[in-house]
């Protein structure tokens, strides 16, 4: 994985295990990862699939699939959440993380 790809410094949480439950940083809680969109093509219009990419990450194995991905938009002044979905350890030798993530669309 390019280092210079990863320039989204995002938080990551693990949902709560109630519905009004809050919800649990993982440690460490931030890091570097890229943000990347797939291609329309499914018919739900409120949400949206993309590729996030970090280096491997523990706790994000472990938690999910109740891993919340937070980035702070600085371009927007909002924060836009991701829902991990699917994950995929590239190699044997941990160094990188492709997830699949949901952002439900305002």
């Amino acid at each position: 994985m390019r280092a210079g790809a990863c320039n989204k410094y995002v938080a990551l949480a693990q949902g709560p295990q109630t519905s009004s439950g809050p919800f649990a940083a993982l440690s460490p809680e931030n890091v570097w990862a890229a943000i990347e969109p797939f291609p329309p093509g499914g018919v739900d219009d409120r949400t949206a699939t993309h590729l996030i990419r970090t280096r491997y990450h523990a706790q994000i194995a472990t938690a999910w699939p109740s891993v919340r991905i937070a980035y702070a938009d600085g371009r927007t002044s909002t924060t836009r959440y991701f829902w991990v979905r699917g994950l995929q350890t590239v190699d044997e030798a941990g160094d990188e993380m492709r997830l699949i993530c949901e952002e439900v669309l305002p």
